[in-house]
């Protein structure tokens, strides 16, 4: 009896199983992007501004062979303008540290020296006026006072943009 149950429940089963398998299904439809009654649409255009030249890779290769250096993780950093977010800039850091300091063990504490530096970075407006750049000089003295209280105060030499990328928020 148990046996006949099963395979009565087995055939009554078998279809629902394979229903998914061969079900159809639609794509999902085009829009044009706006509303209904084609209104402003919930979209925000992202603009690139790479920076970098051949000059810049040439001063790279140079201070690579430096052993008291490395590049930090990217740092994302807002940019603003009247406290209104304008866009993003990710930038690489270039870190020398000063003689007698233990290049390794920064190294393996880098992801919190990235913390510190993002959250000075958001603490502290780094963006030029109008909110369409950074302003190298005021984001460079921020993030080394970050790094400093970081890895102590006598522990780094200096610091510098490698590369910065701006991206611009539209509406």
């Amino acid at each position: 009896m148990r046996f006949l149950f099963a395979v009565l429940l087995s055939l009554l089963l078998s279809p629902l199983a394979t229903a998914p398998v061969l079900a159809r299904v639609s794509p999902p439809a085009e829009s044009s992007g706006g509303s209904q009654e084609g209104g402003r649409s919930n979209r925000i255009l992202t603009l690139f501004n790479l920076a970098g030249s051949e000059d810049e890779d040439e001063v790279e290769v140079e201070d690579n062979d430096d052993p008291r250096a490395f590049t930090m993780p990217t740092v994302v950093a807002p940019l603003s303008r009247d406290g209104r977010l304008t866009g993003y800039a990710y930038v690489q850091l270039r870190v020398r540290f000063a003689d007698g300091q233990n290049i390794w063990d920064a190294r393996e504490a880098a992801h919190y020296a990235l913390d510190a530096a993002v959250r000075a970075s958001f603490r502290h407006s780094i963006s030029n006026e109008d909110g369409s750049g950074l302003d190298n000089e005021l984001a460079v003295q921020v993030w080394e006072t970050a790094l400093r209280e970081h890895y102590g105060q006598r522990a780094i030499d200096h610091v510098e943009i490698r590369q910065a990328d701006t991206r611009i928020l539209r509406r």
